[in-house]
């Protein structure tokens, strides 16, 4: 049973809604009803957009052709700054650019950086490898047109929250020496990085805190098969990789009442053993989904604004 005695006010009002509708879960409601739910969420649950200096839609080379994307210029840029490459979250079969609008406009203006949201293929119409596929060749072009973007090719960031987190830590480790361009930081957000059923936390949180193991299981199969939660394919799920040298610093952002608190966790104490420069910052009142929840709690704000400025201070140090 869901101990909620410790859980954020803002987050309890969020779970007290979400299993007062009619129909509870993602799954449930059906792909196109969850997909049409995830972008209307915003305007409930996060505050208003942020302005900044100028948001412009453009097309990016995805893996097998053009994908949307939308680049967020700070007012008043540092020209060739670092800059964050920013995959969304929704399970690999949910989300957009406008499910995460407000998201990046935060982190943009807050961070003094410039963000390039990247629209890639969803599951189950494209299933594994396809976003990491897209996301891999995303990154790569915004490395060979940096200089457009308003960033340095050396100070590119990779990040996103829940399956964005998964997909960003996957790129970050598959492009280590890639000659087109490599991630030079990972800012993961409550990142999905391994099967459910391999950590403790997934068990302990996996039922009342509004990600339930049926909705991951939903989200699992439809992106990587009924054999999916086997798999220990590390572009699946980059907790599986054998060797963590060589991968950029990270920022992990995770919450203690979120089933996929552990991953973040081990993936902290994989990337420190192997002498990569971690910071995790774990909040133990907030559940899955709160960087995006900044209308109901101010902690969920102040959360997702210190990482957005941890995320800018690190990339103009690099300079």
């Amino acid at each position: 049973m869901a101990d909620y005695s410790n859980t954020d006010p803002g987050m309890m009002q969020f779970i007290t809604q979400f299993y007062a509708a009619e129909q509870v879960g993602f799954e449930a409601i059906g792909l196109e009803n969850a997909r049409g739910m995830l972008d209307a969420l915003p305007e409930m649950l996060d505050l208003p957009a942020v302005e900044v200096g100028e948001v412009r839609d453009i097309e990016v080379t995805g893996a097998k052709g053009p994908l949307k994307a939308r680049l967020y210029v700070p007012e008043n840029p540092t020209p060739n700054s670092g800059g964050l490459i920013f995959f969304h979250g929704g399970g690999w079969v949910l989300g957009g650019l406008d499910s995460h609008d407000r998201t990046c406009r935060r982190i943009c203006a807050v961070g003094g950086i410039p963000v390039l949201a990247v629209d890639y293929r969803l599951a189950p119409e494209h299933a594994f490898p396809a976003a990491v596929d897209d996301a891999e060749s995303a990154f790569l072009w915004a490395a060979a047109h940096a200089d457009e973007l308003g960033m340095d090719k050396t100070r590119l960031a990779v990040g996103g929250d829940s399956a964005g987190g998964n997909i960003s830590a996957s790129i970050a480790l598959s492009l280590r020496g890639n000659a087109g361009g490599e991630p030079a930081f990972q800012f993961l957000i409550y990142p999905s990085l391994q099967a459910y059923g391999r950590a403790a936390s997934h068990e302990k949180f996996g039922d009342g805190y509004a990600l339930d193991k049926a909705d991951i299981d939903f989200f699992t199969t439809s992106y990587a098969g009924e054999n999916g939660g086997e798999s220990h394919d590390p572009r699946l799920w980059p907790l599986s990789t054998n060797d963590f040298s060589g991968a950029a610093p990270a920022y992990i952002i995770t919450g203690g009442q979120d089933p996929v608190q552990d991953d973040g966790a081990q993936y902290e104490q994989a990337l420190k053993q192997a002498g990569v420069s971690v910071a995790r910052v774990h909040y133990p009142t907030m559940t899955h989904g709160f960087c995006s929840m900044t209308a109901l709690s101010p902690l969920a704000c102040e959360a997702l604004e210190d990482g957005a400025r941890a995320l800018g201070n690190t990339l103009r140090d690099m300079g």
